[in-house]
């Protein structure tokens, strides 16, 4: 499925001023940019210039902002991976990803957040012939999880996990932390904590496919990342700690494109090597 960027240069900047707690004529005095050209920028007009002055003040990675900017960059299309799926769910004017692994002998399933409506995910999951055994929620916002009750009930057996530092969802979970480790036939999981855009927010290392695969919720989208509605130092900590895996692992973000680890190196805006 061929997904757009999720965010564009003008949510970067706003996500990275916002997250500094500068205000608009603070940055226009550090950056030497006008006031208004600042809003511009906000408001997704694109100036190279502008661009790379305020990319520079807000400690981005500058040229991976110019080709967002200019168009210029998506990440490269991730041939199938067979024992992993996508099904993308509505969101506004925009998607939501849910995601599932599985084991082919057993055709038993790990399904990880649900987005805004079930269906996608249970006709992704029947069409395989596969039994969900577990799901597994990245973070506690109402787009990851609102099909959850509509998938307990088609599979009432399967547990539900949520990080144990996030909030409430719609059904009840089981508390997972650093380091939780699953199993399901050569399939291994292990989740580790990436805090920032919720406090509680969890990634998840996928091992025994043909490549391994990072479950990324918000906490990256390709070229970018969530809001960080926590913190943002701790938003840049766990992006770095996703871009610390193997270079060859597979992100799977909570909206947008797949990507890659060695893709993000280069082409997040919140990344400076």
């Amino acid at each position: 499925m061929i997904l757009p960027v999720e965010d564009e240069f003008s949510d970067v900047l706003s996500k990275a001023q916002k997250g500094q707690g500068a205000s608009t004529e603070d940055l226009a005095a550090r950056s030497g940019v006008d006031e208004n050209e600042v809003r511009s920028a906000r408001r997704g007009e694109f100036d190279a210039a502008v661009a790379e002055a305020l990319g520079k003040e807000l400690g981005l990675n500058v040229p991976a902002l110019l080709q967002l900017g200019k168009g210029e960059w998506r990440p490269n299309d991730i041939p199938e991976i067979e024992g992993f799926g996508m099904a993308c769910s509505p969101f506004y004017d925009w998607q939501v990803n849910a995601f599932a692994v599985w084991d082919a002998k057993s055709r038993k399933a790990i399904a990880f957040d649900t987005g805004t409506t079930a269906s996608p995910l249970i006709e992704l999951l029947e069409g395989k012939g596969l039994e969900l055994d577990t799901l597994i929620l990245t973070h506690a916002h109402w787009d990851h999880f609102d099909g959850a009750p509509d998938l307990v009930k088609r599979w009432p057996e399967a547990s539900v996990l949520l990080g144990e530092k996030d909030g409430k969802v719609s059904v009840p979970t089981q508390p997972m932390h650093e380091g939780v480790r699953l199993e399901l036939g050569d399939i291994e999981v292990l989740g580790f904590d990436t805090p920032g855009h919720t406090e509680g927010g969890m990634s998840f290392l996928v091992k025994g496919l043909a490549r391994e695969i990072a479950i990324v919720g918000d906490a990256l989208f390709a070229g970018s990342m969530g809001g960080a509605n926590v913190s943002y130092d701790d938003g840049l900590v766990s992006l770095r700690r996703i871009l610390d895996l193997d270079v060859q692992t597979v992100l799977a973000p909570g909206h947008g494109p797949l990507t890659t680890v060695a893709e993000e190196r280069k082409m997040n805006c919140f990344y400076v090597g």
